[in-house]
């Protein structure tokens, strides 16, 4: 094997040793190694493995093909499978049937048990290649094992970049991963390696003829090899020269020289291999060319010592996928669909997935509709996991269907539908579009409409889903259900779009029209946007009746009605009513139908409504580690927009928080999205960059973005339902922005709200504490921290209780009032609390903010929490559950853990814990 280290390659050597170094040592990462094909990735990847195996650390090298995109987690469960030394800890990949994306839950859970025993490497070269589902799990694992020892190996080319490996990638090099980018050798490096190959010094005959390999190693060594197999390299004197008018001028040329160099035996057997994409066992080959096993031996030791082919773990492979495309590419057309008409049945035979079979198929020449009916058959089995590997397959039997097929139109809907849910919106309405254009039949039209909205809807793109369900229902002979489905569609973009009157038509008609269907999903959706607009209009106990009956519908039929998840609507109608415990448990009961219908949209909807229950209680930290896992989730799912709503969440968490860089980070990238086209409800927009602003910028900067949402309120005053706190928040911010009509304006809405749902608590505080703020009235003020009192609204109460310590001066418990306020806020880090009672009860009691000399001094009460347990050496998944939280929270706890506290490894954790409490007895 060729040394790297002598021809150009030391420092990026240096860098994965260091990287498997630090993994022996207990700290994890990610390395992305990039290149063009042939720079030298895989010889890079394979010399950081054996390095790895001398140091002692578990190790596993696996290169991803392009066949792994159409079985979701192929990739990590084959690489996986092959760790040295050999273990049984990820055996159930190959066996386990769960959710997708449980499985992916579960092997967060099992890369942990099996690296607090060892450290471990994990190369995978191609990653452009890797699954959809892996490339999902991979982003799991390396985010959520922050503090384990397993370093990520990623050699990727740089193009195709759109695929779901290249988009993982590139997000991990957003996500400051180590960067090793090969660049092509100088001619110093050029020149030691021909040497090296030659065996001898190389003369300017032999650099001429290399120079035209572009610096890259790969073509280099199999020049110099075709060189030597042809006898045109001489050596004489200690010299190498070349000799002889046929020289190669491609790298084609390079390959085809070597392979006519083989015996004609040989020569048919690498021909025909060379159609097969992945690695192939003898037996197959042999069926492939119609002899027996054995007598193919001769040929592939012949083959292997030209290094053309590769003895690999997994049968037979070409040296080089380059190498393999070299002889495919000079093979006669005539002699390639020959052996792929051979090679579709030997890939059926053994079991090979039908993308395989049908590539095959398409390539030979023959039953196009038997390989359109395997593309299409793929694309069903692989769509809830990987839509978009999903629409690929659909595209290409597109591209192999002809245009008068009458099968064409219904691929096309299909297509649309998968390319949109991917996010894909280009090249879905371009598709859609052009189809609609050629003209469709009514019924399939109509098919193509529906997919339209309902992928543009869950892409946030509530504006272009109203006018392709617009179009579809203005369709003549619309049969009931599709209309019932179009017009639950067109209510919840219209809510989004703050058309709550066309909202609320809309999804009673999709109850009326799919009601006499009896398939109930168009009704339970239907009944989830009535429940989203009666909360907006502050008819709370219409809202939960609404959601309430669609969950019955729901758990009554089953199917397609108990996928719309109404218990997400239910849950929040329970919490705006203050029932903090029975909608956690909608929450709980949800997320598991959830996971076990595998409905991967809802997933971050389940985070959204948590977050928001945990921000109520003042759990901030784990309300903002539950927000990130949601937004992280989103951008792995096919609910994309949902990130929005949720980096509103987290404005609002880091503005309470008093962490204003990092909110002004998350309003970046919320910014960022909705320029792509997505909409948002204004109270999870507007009102968190309000917030930011009043914050950063003061209130008239405030009322500029808020001004909208004052006015609307009396008709909208779903903020005030859904975050009794903010009317408190909206009169202060009014009032310092000299803007009286809209303070009372909102003093009226909240009035208003609390007569119409009497026996909501938090309604009754939320109008006393905006009254109360707005007129200086200490008595209203204390009515509403008795009224909060009574709620299970930690933060609403610390405000409540901060407000009335500042606006009672001769209130003689003032002192008592901002010391409760001041604990409160501390606890559950509302830092900006703290903040507002320090600049007028400065030096007074309860307001020092925590301990001094302290090193976990620098965690939140939560982070300490965490990091207590886990510096007893407990894993992140018993930490969840002897501490109650996600397993999501911990991870994302832990990470912050060891940003603020310096700390690489979970020893260097546990040793400054033990530090820090023999130094400070009380800091537990």
């Amino acid at each position: 094997m060729i040394d790297l280290t002598i021809f150009g390659r030391q420092w990026e050597l240096g860098t994965l040793h260091s990287a498997i170094t630090d993994a022996a040592d207990g700290v994890g990462g990610c390395t992305v190694v990039t290149g063009p094909a042939g720079i030298g990735k895989s010889h890079l990847l394979r010399t950081a493995i054996e390095y790895a195996a001398e140091l002692g650390v578990a190790r596993v090298h696996f290169a991803a093909t392009e066949l792994d995109r159409a079985a979701p987690l192929i990739t990590l469960a084959s690489t996986l499978r092959r760790i040295e030394p050999e273990t049984q800890s990820f055996d159930w990949l190959r066996q386990d049937q769960i959710d997708p994306y449980r499985r992916v839950e579960r092997l967060v859970e099992a890369f942990e048990e099996y690296t607090a025993a060892c450290p471990l490497v994990v190369a995978i070269d191609d990653a452009q290649w890797i699954d959809e589902l892996s490339a999902l799990a991979v982003a799991r694992l390396i985010t959520g094992l922050t503090a384990a020892p397993v370093r990520w190996l990623m050699a990727r080319r740089p193009v195709p970049a759109d695929t779901p490996g290249g988009r993982l990638v590139d997000a991990l090099a957003r996500q400051d991963t180590a960067q090793i980018e090969l660049r092509r050798l100088d001619e110093d490096a050029v020149a030691r390696l021909c040497a090296q190959l030659a065996g001898a010094e190389v003369d300017h005959t032999v650099l001429a003829l290399a120079s035209g390999c572009n610096g890259v190693p790969l073509l280099i060594v199999q020049l110099m090899r075709s060189l030597r197999m042809t006898g045109q390299l001489i050596v004489s004197d200690g010299v190498a020269t070349v000799v002889g008018g046929e020289l190669p001028s491609s790298f084609v040329t390079v390959i085809d020289q070597m392979v006519g160099g083989l015996t004609v035996d040989t020569q048919r057997m690498v021909r025909a291999a060379s159609v097969l994409g992945r690695p192939f066992s003898v037996d197959a080959l042999a069926r492939l060319l119609g002899v027996r096993p054995t007598a193919l031996l001769p040929q592939i030791a012949e083959a292997t010592r030209a290094d053309l082919l590769v003895d690999s773990a997994d049968g037979l492979t070409f040296n080089h996928q380059e190498v393999r495309l070299a002889i495919y590419d000079a093979m006669g057309p005539a002699a390639r669909t020959v052996h792929h008409r051979e090679a579709a049945k030997v890939a059926h035979d053994e079991g090979r997935s039908p993308v395989e079979v049908a590539e095959h198929l398409i390539k030979g020449g023959r039953s196009t509709n038997e390989a359109v009916g395997m593309l299409r058959e793929a694309a069903r089995q692989v769509r809830d996991a990987a839509p978009s590997t999903a629409a690929d397959l659909i595209l290409s039997a597109l591209d192999v269907l002809a245009e008068s097929d009458p099968l064409r139109p219904r691929l096309i809907a299909d297509a649309v539908g998968l390319l949109a849910a991917s996010s894909r919106l280009d090249a879905a309405h371009r598709l859609g579009e052009a189809a609609l254009h050629a003209g469709l039949d009514p019924p399939t039209e109509a098919t193509l409409l529906l997919g339209l909205a309902e992928a543009f809807k869950h892409a946030g793109q509530n504006r272009t889903a109203v006018e392709y369900a617009d179009r579809a229902i203005r369709l003549a002979n619309l049969p009931d259900a599709t209309r019932g489905r179009l017009l639950a569609i067109r209510a919840h973009a219209q809510f989004y779009m703050g058309d709550l009157a066309g909202a609320d038509s809309s999804a009673a008609a999709a109850h009326d029209a799919q009601a006499a269907t009896e398939v109930g999903a168009a009704a339970v959706f239907g009944l989830a946007a009535r429940s989203l607009v009666a909360q907006a209009q502050g008819r709370l106990a219409d809202s939960l009746a609404y959601a309430q009956q669609a969950t019955d519908i729901a758990d009554r039929v089953k199917g397609e009605a108990a996928h719309r998840h109404p218990r997400i609507w239910l849950s929040n109608a329970l919490l705006a009513a203050d029932r903090f415990d029975e909608a956690e448990s909608a929450l709980g009961r949800g997320r598991a139908e959830s996971e076990r219908l595998g409905t991967a949209w809802s997933t971050p909807l389940w985070h959204y409504y948590n977050t928001s229950a945990l921000i109520a209680r003042g759990q901030l930290d784990d309300a903002h580690a539950e927000a990130t896992t949601g937004v992280s989730i989103a951008d792995g799912s096919t609910a994309v927009q949902l990130a929005v709503p949720l980096l509103g969440m987290l404005i609002r968490i880091s503005v309470l928080r008093d962490d204003l860089e990092q909110a002004h980070g998350h309003r970046a990238d919320m910014r960022r999205r909705m320029a792509t086209g997505v909409t948002a409800a204004a109270e999870d927009v507007v009102w968190a960059e309000g917030m930011l602003l009043d914050a950063t910028d003061g209130a008239d900067a405030a009322m500029a973005v808020l001004a909208g949402l004052y006015d609307t309120l009396p008709d909208r005053p779903v903020l005030i339902s859904q975050e009794p706190a903010a009317a408190a928040t909206l009169v202060r911010i009014a009032t310092r922005a000299d803007d009286q009509r809209r303070a009372r304006l909102v003093v009226t809405a909240a009035r208003g709200l609390a007569g119409r749902n009497p026996q909501v608590r938090s309604l009754v505080a939320a109008a006393a504490q905006a009254d109360g703020v707005l007129r200086s009235d200490p008595r209203a003020l204390r009515t509403a921290v008795d009224e909060f009192r009574r709620t299970p609204r930690r933060t609403a109460l610390a405000g409540a209780l901060a407000d009335a310590a500042l606006t009672g001066p001769d209130d003689p418990d003032r002192e008592d009032l901002a010391e409760e306020a001041a604990r409160i806020a501390t606890d559950i880090g509302a830092h900006r609390i703290v903040a507002r009672l320090a600049g007028r009860f400065r030096g007074g009691r309860g307001l020092d903010g925590g301990r001094v000399g302290s090193r976990l001094d620098k965690l939140t009460s939560a982070e300490r929490v965490v990091a207590l347990e886990i510096g007893k050496g407990t894993t992140n998944r018993d930490a969840a559950k002897k501490l109650y939280l996600s397993r999501h929270t911990v991870d994302s706890h832990l990470r912050k853990i060891f940003i603020k506290l310096g700390v690489r490894r979970r020893a260097e954790l546990a040793r400054l814990i033990a530090e820090d409490l023999r130094d400070n007895p009380g800091s537990t």
